[in-house]
């Protein structure tokens, strides 16, 4: 029997992957795969607002899959079917959770912090001594790395 996904925000794991290798699947998972197509293919804003503990996360961590055309994650659903590219695009994901909220500063060097080891695991280096100037310049590197 399948379990309800209760607190896990990893879709590698509800699908059952284990360090890149496929198991038995041991959650339920509602194939909402199909709605992201449509939304990734729409050039209007949206503006997602769920109730606390309803899935932000993992609906984060599958459109962050999907971005990185992590295909083999996909077989079996929706999106795996559509017209999707499956080309890899570069994701800033931030979680303000991680940061210290103690001061301006301690938010502010936190999230300096967090926008270098996004580009370190891209391989770039950034310019810049506030978040604005160091998100500007990771956004500028990511978009000449991954210009097509």
């Amino acid at each position: 029997m399948l379990l309800l996904p209760l607190g896990v925000e990893n879709f590698d794991e509800i699908r059952g992957f284990q360090d890149g290798k496929k198991t038995e699947p041991e959650h339920i998972y509602a194939d909402k795969t199909g709605l992201l197509h449509n939304l990734l293919n729409t050039k209007s804003p949206y503006f997602l607002s769920r109730p606390r503990r309803f899935g932000k996360s993992l609906l984060i961590d599958t459109l962050d899959n999907i971005l990185r055309g992590r295909r083999e994650l996909f077989e079996g659903l929706q999106i795996y079917k559509s017209n999707y590219d499956w080309q890899p695009y570069p994701v800033i994901r931030l979680s303000l959770a991680a940061i210290d909220t103690e001061s301006v500063d301690t938010v502010k060097s936190g999230l300096i912090r967090d926008l270098k080891g996004i580009a370190k695991s891209e391989n770039l280096t950034l310019e810049g001594s506030t978040p604005s100037e160091v998100f500007k310049s990771l956004f500028e590197e990511l978009y000449s790395k991954y210009d097509r």
